[in-house]
């Protein structure tokens, strides 16, 4: 089993074979691209870009560069944030699946809370 440090030097080698590899005009993909060690689980993150190809190699690069035996996972995010599920079409593709709630329940309780509260108000009902 590799170090950590070891371990880390390989996924910097990755992402920095990734942010190279990314075509777009903005530069937005290029600084997404990053990655973190914890619990012994490298979690590579990058700005999912769209189905069509454009996003970077990252993928492909830690498949073939990150060693035997170490976990890791890619995470895709959205300009705002949310998770992004993705997988392989049968043409090699990448299709968007969903886009997952990164809002806990407790804050869209605490929402839902609000706006019902605004409408009462509204109608003239104030509750207190």
């Amino acid at each position: 089993m590799l170090e950590e440090k070891e371990i880390r030097k390989v996924a910097q080698k990755v992402v920095d074979m990734s942010k190279r590899s990314a075509r777009v005009d903005t530069g937005a993909l290029r600084r997404s691209i990053s990655y973190t060690y914890v619990n012994k689980i490298v979690i590579f993150r990058e700005l999912f870009y769209g189905q069509f190809g454009t996003n970077s190699l990252l993928e492909r690069n830690a498949a073939r560069l990150m060693p035997n035996g170490t976990e890791y996972k890619i995470i895709y995010t959205t300009f705002g944030g949310q998770t992004v599920e993705i997988s392989p079409t049968k043409k090699g593709r990448a299709s968007q699946i969903s886009i997952l709630k990164t809002l806990t329940s407790g804050t869209t309780n605490k929402i839902k809370a609000l706006i019902a509260r605004n409408k009462l108000k509204r109608n003239g009902k104030a509750t207190e």
